[in-house]
């Protein structure tokens, strides 16, 4: 077309190189980068909201964490020195034995089966028994009701002898679900029922089972527990005990996990072990960092600071290999989030993989413009 130079190839070149330039300017290589900067020390900076404060991980910042003392729960209305004895109830069935005198404790002869024809505990609390009658034994000891007893039929009989045990046990219970093997509704009985014991009867923990963060529900009010302190204290085998009404849930270990991202091999969750899970042996289970992309001196362990807004990040600068030895006893919390950033020169070649088919694209479509051109001209 007259009065109209077609454009050199070096000129074309050159003002690809400078689009692509300017779009690199103006981008952010795509998944996430932590802004703050790892040699800041324990000021707050605002970062789209969250009031964010960055830790370096350091000697002293782990033996402080590990001098922190666990927060206290009271258990003061679980825990008692010794265990109170059975109190009877509705449903319960009694078997009344008083010697020398089976035509009272065997009406129905020597072939009577106790379990069927002991003495029910009706839906008032009483008992009916002979030379006694109707007896309220609800919320009575067994050795109250042995005295009561012999007290009434001495009316009627000479020194009688009585013995009262109890054949079923019904009127008290005691719920055990979540991560055991049987999850059931369990009679409480006159042996004490203790948290050990509620665990044993349920037939054991499952693999997947968080015993850290038990919960004992009785009336409106709940306990976390963990169940390995309290066996570490001596508590939880023989102090801890439940009551009728009682529940007790297991939860799985892998609803409060802690999650790991970013340049790893394998980027997931991970499960904390009876509460305890250090960021050296989280990284091991995902497989470790990703040595090629990652950057070794952004690893980070981010952890909401208890206000919705508020966030600590934990910085560690993991160049040298001995700076492990602080992940490793560095203890991560449940819903921590661990993150290994990528390196500069990765971040580079991701952007230039998203602009490379655009400058493709452009290069092709200034070639196509540029035969044309040439051709008309020619022609």
């Amino acid at each position: 077309m007259p009065g109209r130079v077609a454009p050199s190839r070096p000129r074309l070149v050159l003002g690809l190189g400078v689009v692509a330039l300017s779009l690199l300017a103006g981008c952010q290589s795509p998944g996430m980068k932590l802004t703050s900067r790892p040699n800041s020390h324990g000021r707050a900076e605002d970062v789209g909201g969250l009031s964010v404060t960055l830790h370096p991980l350091s000697p002293d910042l782990v033996n402080r964490q590990a001098a922190r003392p666990a927060v206290p729960v009271d258990l003061s209305a679980l825990v008692s020195d010794r265990a109170q004895a059975y109190r009877l109830g509705s449903q319960d069935v009694l078997l009344v034995t008083v010697w020398d005198h089976p035509e009272i404790s065997l009406p129905m002869g020597p072939n009577r089966t106790d379990t069927s024809y002991g003495n029910l505990v009706d839906e008032d609390g009483n008992i009916f028994f002979p030379y006694v009658g109707k007896l309220k034994v609800a919320g009575m000891t067994i050795g109250q009701v042995r005295d009561t007893l012999t007290t009434q039929l001495a009316k009627s009989l000479r020194n009688p002898q009585v013995d009262v045990k109890v054949l079923v046990y019904r009127s008290q219970k005691v719920y055990v679900g979540g991560e055991v093997r049987n999850p059931a509704i369990y009679p409480v009985t006159d042996v004490p029922f203790t948290l050990a014991e509620a665990i044993a009867r349920a037939g054991g923990l499952l693999p997947a089972a968080d015993d850290s963060r038990m919960v004992l529900t009785r009336g409106g009010k709940s306990w976390t527990l963990n169940f390995q302190a309290l066996l570490a204290m001596g508590t939880a085998s023989g102090q801890i005990l439940l009551q009728d009404g009682d529940s007790l849930q297991i939860p799985n270990a892998s609803e409060e996990p802690v999650y790991l991202m970013g340049e790893l091999m394998r980027p997931g969750n991970v499960p904390l072990v009876h509460g305890k899970l250090t960021l050296a042996k989280a990284l091991s289970e995902v497989g470790g960092i990703q040595v090629a992309s990652a950057d070794a001196t952004s690893v980070y362990v981010i952890r909401s600071a208890g206000a919705s807004n508020k966030v600590d990040v934990f910085h560690l600068d993991a160049r040298n290999p001995a700076s492990m030895i602080l992940a490793d006893k560095f203890a991560l919390n449940p819903r921590d989030i661990v993150y290994v950033d990528a390196g500069t020169l990765v971040r580079f070649s991701r952007v230039m993989n998203l602009l490379l088919p655009t400058i493709n694209a452009v290069t092709a479509g200034a070639s196509t413009s540029a035969q044309v051109y040439y051709f008309q001209k020619r022609l």
